[in-house]
């Protein structure tokens, strides 16, 4: 993917160290309430460094132009990479959705893994596989999305659909800033994961709902 800088420096000059530590310190104290928990502590970490960022006038203009809407999935035809906290944060998600919609999760989770088992890991992204997760172009658990999900805002719609269509040299123009702020998150939730004794992953999000499933 093609990262767009809001302004010259911007992605630079971020507080990596403050955002990781921050997202891991969240998970730490929430970890007690369960994974799903620590999961949802990093995501307010991280958007909260995301509303800091936003008084950057320039940064604000950028995010006001992001391409990115509701019925826009041209980018969540990708593989995921998630951490078990939030596979936990999924779950309880998915669970909460109408059975006929669980149902329907699950068998295109199980096709696409499918897939997915047939070919090597370094050809998956290729594949433009849909998530499982989508409904008419629109996240099914859009408030408990995963980090890496959360990291994406396009700045071009139908650069978006020339990726989705396999167009050669195509890629999707992401904003730097929250790609650093909401990926350095799932980080810092991993660190506070392992130094608890949890594995933290990573996992497929189209494995994870094939287990949860």
């Amino acid at each position: 993917m093609n990262t767009v800088r809001a302004k010259a420096g911007d992605a630079a000059q971020l507080r990596a160290a403050d955002i990781e530590d921050a997202a891991c310190a969240a998970a730490l104290n929430a970890l007690g309430g369960g994974p799903a928990e620590a999961a949802y502590a990093a995501i307010r970490a991280a958007d909260g460094f995301m509303q800091e960022y936003g008084r950057i006038p320039e940064i604000a203009k950028a995010m006001k132009g992001a391409a990115c809407a509701k019925g826009c999935g041209w980018c969540c035809h990708q593989v995921v990479g998630l951490t078990v906290a939030e596979e936990a944060m999924v779950g309880e998600a998915i669970a909460k959705l109408p059975s006929p919609q669980r149902s329907a999760v699950l068998c295109r989770a199980q096709e696409a893994n499918k897939t997915l088992s047939e070919i090597p890991p370094e050809q998956w992204q290729a594949q433009r596989i849909p998530c499982p997760l989508l409904d008419n172009n629109s996240c099914l658990i859009h408030s408990a999305r995963p980090l890496p999900c959360r990291a994406v805002f396009s700045t071009d719609v139908s650069a978006c659909r020339r990726w989705r269509q396999g167009e050669d040299g195509a890629k999707i123009p992401l904003l730097a800033v929250p790609r650093r702020v909401y990926s350095l998150a799932q980080a810092g939730l991993a660190q506070a994961l392992a130094s608890s004794g949890i594995p933290p992953g990573p996992v497929s999000l189209i494995e994870a709902l094939t287990i949860l499933g």
